[in-house]
């Protein structure tokens, strides 16, 4: 009897190892996937010249694709207004919102600029959002991927400075 008792702890250490094990693996692909999603959305913003319908478009399409669902807030962003040539812009499904003040943004995105001797350079930033959710619990936690672009000095057909 005693060391059918000293067994069970045995089996209970190896369980306690396996959920903490696949947890960090469950995180990670969760993370890796968030990661690619927002490296995609830069790359589309760069290729297409800034935040246009175009680039919206592919943004959504990659979202869907790698679904990458999940609704959350624009953070620090939030109720700020574009001003300065600073704009902040949520964005879920087809509709965009300036000033962003709600949860349940698919991403969220920021242009600022900078002048550097006479040349405007534009900066895009990007937050994606995922979450580590399980089957019983359902969303325990959402994290933020951040990301910008590098410089874009032409910007086409960009509608920060105007509605979609």
């Amino acid at each position: 009897m005693k060391n059918a008792i000293a067994g069970s702890w045995v089996y209970v250490i190896v369980l306690i190892f396996m959920v903490i094990l696949i947890a960090y693996v469950a995180i990670s692909i969760n993370y890796s996937r968030a990661f690619e999603t927002s490296e995609l959305m830069i790359k589309m913003l760069e290729q297409n010249e800034g935040f246009n319908p175009t680039s919206r478009k592919k943004i959504s399409e990659v979202i869907t694709g790698n679904n990458a669902t999940v609704k959350h807030g624009c953070g620090n962003n939030e109720g700020k207004r574009s001003s300065d040539g600073v704009f902040y812009y949520g964005v879920k499904g087809e509709y965009v919102d300036q000033n962003p003040k709600k949860n349940d943004y698919d991403y969220c995105i920021t242009r600022t600029h900078k002048d550097v001797q006479g040349v405007r350079k534009y900066y895009y930033s990007t937050t994606i959002f995922f979450s580590f959710s399980l089957p019983v619990l359902g969303d325990l936690y959402a994290f933020s991927i951040p990301g910008e672009t590098a410089a874009i000095i032409y910007i086409y057909d960009d509608k920060f400075d105007d509605t979609f």
